[in-house]
């Protein structure tokens, strides 16, 4: 029997619990202690004869536990617990990623001093096992890149938008209604919860860690119905898109996450409403795709437990000084450098001169025009600018293009006090 000791019990702690209880493979599983804010509430959920304690010692020094889940969320105290379980000899399971994607180095070499395991599974793409599909199946191959949609939230939001014609504020409405979106959608929809995934992918599949706060980051809070409505006449759907590969430099990487234009054909494009996907590309294989759910209680738990049966029964291998996260840090691609097409949307003055400015300015970089569009219909712009014009929607396609060029030329336009275009890379096949 192997004496495990829980750390937090909100959905994911209760999930685990109730997926323990009722699940053959865990009958070798037994929950000692639970560490929660409030011992004297009513849990239960909570089987009899678990100890409740507010008191992080009796979870992390208690020499009968064997390993620590923490499902606490946030990041400064699962610190503690984490590194207090590592630091007296426990394997640990975690599923939080802002941890270990803040602090992945430091947890991974605690754990390799101390000969103990650290199963991350559940920290990405809820019940995906894509962290075993780098570190087992595909570590004899060499991966070049990887993409992702790993963020549940932002993929329903734009499915619903896509495929029911709703705007940004209803879909995301219909969302928050559903559980699907927080009632502060912020973290989601800005991309810092994708971000952080990708940091954690992009450690594991490169060898080297990747610190998440490099990696430039855009949302889809300010994207539109129109957005949506073009790139399907364009043959396109929109996703947000976590993306990592390998440079000609080896030491350094190109990623990032942002909103992008994937064709209908790309196997992302087909990934729907809070399902997540990965795209790996390797030398030996070519591509491999793994998708399915991305979150929520059962798909977590089922993780969490795979970790749990792994470490009980000796087959997860113990991190060492190879581990990836230990690994040299990749230094970033200069921001801009890689070459894409891009779709930009503007709110630009109703008046005379106004595309031959426009056009003047991308001239000036050298950036070629492949199409301009003033749709009619779109959704209204909504203020009029200085000189008392209205403004009007106006939507540009480019050639390829470095996105240093493109930024001179938006900085040039921002100049005219036209404020922020909407600007999404366009991914060919």
């Amino acid at each position: 029997m192997t004496i495990i000791g829980l750390a937090g019990a909100g959905t994911i702690g209760r999930g685990l619990i109730e997926l323990i209880g009722r699940s053959p493979a865990a009958s070798q599983l037994k929950i000692k202690t639970l560490l929660v804010r409030d011992a004297t509430r009513s849990r239960p959920e909570v089987p009899a004869g678990v100890k409740l304690t507010t008191k992080l010692e009796e979870l992390t020094d208690d020499p009968e536990i064997q390993i620590v889940v923490e499902l606490m969320g946030g990041v400064d105290a699962p610190l503690r617990v984490v590194t207090r379980a590592l630091e007296q000899g426990k394997s640990v399971v975690s599923a939080n990623k802002n941890l270990l994607a803040q602090h992945g180095p430091a947890l991974f070499g605690l754990a390799a001093s101390h000969k103990v395991n650290l199963g991350v599974e559940a920290s990405v793409c809820g019940g995906i096992p894509i962290i075993r599909l780098i570190g087992e199946a595909l570590r004899a191959d060499r991966i070049t890149s990887l993409e992702g949609i790993v963020n549940g939230t932002t993929n329903y939001l734009l499915t619903r938008m896509s495929e029911e014609k709703t705007s940004y504020s209803q879909a995301l409405a219909e969302a928050q209604r559903l559980g699907f979106a927080e009632p502060d959608p912020d973290y989601d929809v800005s991309g810092k919860d994708a971000v952080c995934k990708a940091g954690i992918l992009a450690s594991l599949a490169f060898g080297g860690y990747v610190d998440f706060r490099r990696i430039p980051t855009s949302g889809i809070e300010n994207l539109q119905l129109e957005d949506l409505r073009q790139a399907e006449r364009m043959g396109y759907t929109v996703k947000l898109v976590a993306t990592a590969r390998r440079t000609s430099q080896s030491s350094k990487l190109d990623a990032q996450v942002a909103p992008v234009l994937l064709p209908l054909t790309h196997p992302l494009a087909s990934i729907r409403h809070e399902n997540n996907a990965v795209l790996i590309e390797s030398e030996g294989l070519g591509m491999t795709l793994a998708s399915g759910k991305g979150a929520g209680p059962a798909p977590t738990s089922v993780s969490i437990l795979a970790d749990l049966l792994d470490i009980a029964e000796g087959r997860q291998k113990l991190p060492d000084v190879n581990h990836p996260f230990l690994g040299t840090p990749f230094e970033m691609e200069a921001h801009g450098q890689s070459s894409s097409r891009y779709y930009l949307r503007f709110a630009v003055p109703d008046r005379p001169g106004t595309l031959a400015l426009v056009a003047g300015r991308f001239a000036d970089q050298g950036l070629s025009l492949a199409s301009v569009l003033q749709p009619e219909g779109a959704d209204p712009v909504p203020a009029p600018v200085a000189g008392g014009h209205s403004q009007v929607t106006l939507i540009l396609t480019t050639h390829s293009c470095r996105r240093a060029q493109l930024d001179k030329v938006l900085g040039a336009l921002a100049g005219e006090g036209w404020g922020n275009p909407v600007v999404l890379r366009i991914q060919e096949d």
